[in-house]
């Protein structure tokens, strides 16, 4: 009867070990997982405050400032894909939705450069620097797993 118990045990104990190992070994937003706004916006921020050293009043007031750029800099960007997606007729269509295009890049510059202004007004400039940095470095390292995620060939 022991013996069974100690079986059973063991048994149960290697399953739960064979799960966690499984499960600790999956990257995060791996290619079955569907992407979380949610978690990329909390994995972004915790990068950015260990890469910056930001203690938690420095995130506490840095990051609703970061996430209004964000979503302005968001807004743009979809504007300016629609853009590219339209599909022109003519040289004069053409041209007058690469200018529209450039316009949406002057605007997300100055609103950058606006919103940089911010920063360094909630925290130091030195740590503004750092997360302006650590942002870039972060995007760099999502197109990077990206670019590296296996392509699924669709069936036709």
């Amino acid at each position: 009867m022991i013996k069974k118990i100690l079986f059973l045990l063991l048994l149960v104990t290697a399953t739960a070990v064979s799960q966690a190992e499984s499960n600790c070994n999956t990257p995060p937003h791996a290619p079955h997982q569907k992407f979380n706004p949610e978690q990329f916006r909390r994995d972004q921020e915790a990068f950015i405050t260990r890469e910056a050293q930001l203690t938690p009043q420095e995130a506490a007031a840095f990051f609703p400032v970061f996430r209004e750029l964000q979503d302005k800099e968001r807004s743009l960007f979809f504007k300016k894909m629609e853009l590219a997606r339209q599909q022109a007729a003519t040289d004069k269509e053409a041209a007058k939705a690469i200018a529209e295009m450039d316009e949406i890049d002057l605007k997300i510059a100055k609103l950058r450069m606006q919103y940089h202004t911010k920063f360094c007004g909630v925290i130091p400039a030195i740590k503004a620097l750092r997360c302006i940095k650590a942002e870039e470095r972060f995007k760099h390292r999502v197109m990077d797993r990206i670019a590296k995620r296996p392509r699924h060939k669709k069936n036709n």
